[in-house]
């Protein structure tokens, strides 16, 4: 290995350990730069231009947004993981060679089935980071993957990895693909590598704040929108268009929606807030100096049935159940059904998913921690809905940090 452990320790008791970390203006990737800067560690962002914003407006932007200041500990360089050397030019690339002790890299394509996009930043992003802990003095590297590299399995998937051939999609196997070159190329070089894999990432329990409105988030705004439609057309246009989708309000002002979702028995939907992933991750980082693989994951996985409780309270609607896969071969699907899975099909994998996530090896550095996740009850579900539609799914969701800081 480059260092020992006890070199590692005083470097980081010191704080004398320069990060270098990818995806800082993510949602995963910033919630872990703000945390690591809070601990008082020196961060190195990569950052890119976006949307009109240079490298460095988009960092204070996030910043921004997670209330946290502007910190001395932080230094931005402009650049893009797919490029060559980052991006970088010589000058800032040679500065990283000489620096840095620790590589984040957080950075991820999540689009699940745009594979040359995916392989992109998935697989080659991750070769380009990992070019530059073999050219510098790093000694560490953190790579977030997610629980479902497993893929198409059944049953417990442990915290080791497993070379697989079948995946629900491309993200699954690019994230897949990248953890085999993090861990062959680290064993090699003698770099430690721990690897961190999380389940379905929602946001906030505490706050409900989000900067991604996928996955655990996508049912509900189907479902809100189906109703915001009808409901106009019921109070506009005498529900015409309803009526034909078998839409109707009832006595008690529910809004009807004859909606079945299929599922499969012990099937579940492994729901991880954004506070417990971040502090799983840096407890791991502070206590795993030999190098590993984590699932960070729910305990007690939430059931399709009580989501869509929590979402017809939450929505004031009525009518949507859990039926067996099998219900739609005796009883084809109506029309509202067929828009709604196509509108989500991607995500069915998760919500119908078996699969046990074995956890032990985060769980007792969890436990020591006092880390815990919490189950997605409904104060939870409505505190993370209300956020996401108080920002329109995203669409105001710097204007409203800025609102808030005056």
């Amino acid at each position: 290995m480059r260092e020992t452990i006890n070199h590692i320790k005083e470097k980081r008791r010191r704080r004398k350990n320069v990060i270098f970390l990818t995806g800082g203006t993510g949602f995963v990737g910033s919630h872990l730069a703000v945390e690591l800067l809070k601990k008082g560690y020196f961060v190195i962002l990569l950052s890119r231009p976006k949307h009109n914003l240079d490298a460095f407006e988009r960092v204070q932007q996030i910043l921004r947004w997670h209330n946290f200041p502007y910190s001395e500990n932080l230094k931005v360089v402009n650049g893009q993981l797919t490029k060559p050397q980052l991006g970088l030019d010589d000058e800032v690339y040679a500065y990283l060679l000489e620096n840095i002790d620790e590589i984040w890299h957080c950075a991820a394509d999540t689009s699940y089935n745009k594979r040359k996009q995916l392989e992109m930043v998935n697989v080659h992003g991750t070769l380009n980071a990992l070019k530059l802990a073999v050219e510098s003095k790093c000694y560490f590297f953190h790579h977030m993957s997610a629980a479902y590299v497993a893929g198409k399995v059944h049953g417990v998937c442990k915290e080791e990895y497993v070379p697989q051939k079948e995946f629900h999609n491309a993200y699954e196997e690019t994230k897949h693909k990248a953890e085999g070159c993090v861990l062959e190329i680290c064993r090699k070089e003698g770099i430690r590598a721990n690897i961190y894999r999380p389940s379905i990432i929602y946001g906030d329990s505490r706050t409900g704040k989000t900067l991604v409105f996928n996955a655990f988030y996508v049912p509900i705004r189907m479902a809100n929108f189906f109703k915001e439609v009808y409901e106009r057309d019921i109070e506009q246009n005498n529900g015409l268009n309803a009526e034909k989708m078998g839409v109707r309000k009832t006595e008690d002002g529910k809004i009807y929606l004859p909606l079945r979702i299929g599922t499969v028995e012990n099937g579940s939907y492994n729901l991880v807030p954004i506070n417990f992933v971040v502090g799983g991750c840096i407890a791991i980082m502070e206590n795993c100096l030999d190098g590993g693989i984590f699932h960070l994951i729910n305990r007690n996985p939430s059931k399709l049935e009580d989501l869509i409780i929590f979402g017809e309270k939450f929505l004031n609607l009525r009518g949507i159940k859990v039926v067996p896969e099998n219900d739609f071969i005796n009883q084809p699907k109506n029309a509202l059904e067929r828009l709604a899975y196509s509108y989500g099909d991607v995500y069915r994998p998760y919500l119908l998913d078996d699969r046990i996530f074995d956890a032990r090896n985060a769980e007792e550095i969890l436990e020591r921690n006092d880390i815990v996740c919490p189950y997605l009850d409904y104060e939870i579900f409505s505190r993370c809905a209300r956020y996401a539609i108080e920002v329109d799914w995203g669409k105001h969701l710097f204007s409203i940090s800025k609102e808030e800081e005056k």
